[in-house]
């Protein structure tokens, strides 16, 4: 049976809106990984004397440290804020100031077993010379621990005497 013009248009029809379907998901999908990545902290690399490397994200109350031997994350040290002041951070073991020398490319940790300070610099991607600034967010929060189980449930549920017309 031959088919009309009407059903060819429909034909077509249908697989536009397929096809603009996959598009605006494929869209929506990209949209969102670039605003997830926009959003986090720049991984910045540094070097150390001794062959040392580790990657930092700084960020408004804390920075991340990741290298060889595991990550730290040390808190934001009050008191450093400013144009003129490098963001420091600091936990039990290290103090890390970002952001120093003539360029910006330098960060010194200070170990409290180690006496000396170590100066680390701080490799460039290409096209990149900002200095090590904090992100414009706060970092990643844990998440909240898991309910108790054994925790008694509140509910609306009247056991017992009570007035029945709910006053």
């Amino acid at each position: 049976m031959p088919r009309g013009p009407l059903s060819i248009f429909r034909d077509e029809g249908a697989l536009f809106k397929r096809s603009l379907g996959s598009f605006a998901v494929i869209l929506c999908a990209a949209s969102l990984t670039a605003c997830a990545s926009l959003r986090d902290a720049s991984r910045l690399s540094y070097v150390c004397p001794n062959d040392l490397r580790f990657e930092a994200r700084l960020y408004q109350d804390m920075a991340i440290l990741e290298g060889w031997r595991g990550h730290a994350v040390l808190a934001r040290i009050a008191g450093q804020e400013g144009p003129e002041t490098s963001p420091a951070y600091a936990d039990e073991t290290v103090r890390a100031n970002f952001g120093l020398g003539m360029d910006g490319r330098l960060a010194r940790l200070d170990y409290t077993s180690i006496p000396e300070p170590m100066y680390c610099q701080r490799v460039l991607a290409p096209g990149d010379n900002a200095p090590a600034k904090a992100a414009e967010r706060e970092g990643p929060k844990a998440p909240p621990p898991p309910p108790d189980p054994n925790a008694p449930i509140q509910t609306n549920i009247i056991i017992g005497p009570g007035p029945i017309d709910g006053g």
